[in-house]
């Protein structure tokens, strides 16, 4: 059965991973943003088109994750992760962004899979 409050859970710390990631806080936005060749000041406005897709994204795999957990696969839920870090890292290599900045993609999309590994064993 699907532990639906441990897959909440990884959703919402991945989501929060991710601001402080991407945010001011670590000091990475600028470099990040100019090496994905946008515009490295923060926009005037939430990127909320962006935010959803990401929350979409987010759920879908924390759902993967907590489906692996039913069956006790911790291999296919790291290589659920590692797949879209890959798949992350690929269309940062074809959209020509640096590679600092498909470091910072692939290091999120690793670790949101971590932390959602992390919620579904302590919830």
């Amino acid at each position: 059965m699907i532990n639906w409050p441990a897959m909440a859970t990884g959703v919402v710390a991945a989501f929060i991973l991710g601001f402080v990631i991407y945010g001011p806080l670590l000091g990475l936005q600028r470099r990040w943003a100019e090496g994905t060749r946008i515009n490295p000041d923060p926009p005037s406005s939430m990127p909320i088109g962006s935010m959803a897709v990401q929350i979409v994204s987010l759920i879908l795999l924390s759902l993967i994750i907590a489906i692996t957990e039913t069956s006790e696969d911790i291999v296919l839920a790291i290589l659920a992760i590692v797949t879209v870090a890959a798949h992350v890292a690929s269309v940062g290599v074809w959209a020509q962004k640096t590679g600092f900045a498909i470091a910072v993609d692939t290091g999120y999309a690793i670790g949101a899979g971590a932390v959602m590994i992390l919620a579904q064993g302590i919830l």
